[in-house]
């Protein structure tokens, strides 16, 4: 426990980030809006996949 606490000041300290990853990702081709609008449309549709492989598979153990 007390190395945890002993090596909470150092975490605390500011460190160098390398996240600009420059050349084509520097800028997204894409505004937030239509990412987003995307990233919800993928997601109903994985869910309503989920649903209905279930729901076949319910149905070919005899429909219980």
């Amino acid at each position: 426990m007390s190395r945890i606490v002993a090596s909470l000041p150092f975490l605390a300290l500011p460190a160098p980030v390398w996240a600009d990853h420059g050349g084509p990702l520097a800028s997204a081709p894409l505004r937030p809006f239509t990412v987003a609008i995307l990233a919800g449309g993928l997601g109903f549709v994985a869910v309503l996949l989920l649903v209905v492989i279930v729901r076949l598979m319910r149905q070919g153990r005899g429909g219980e």
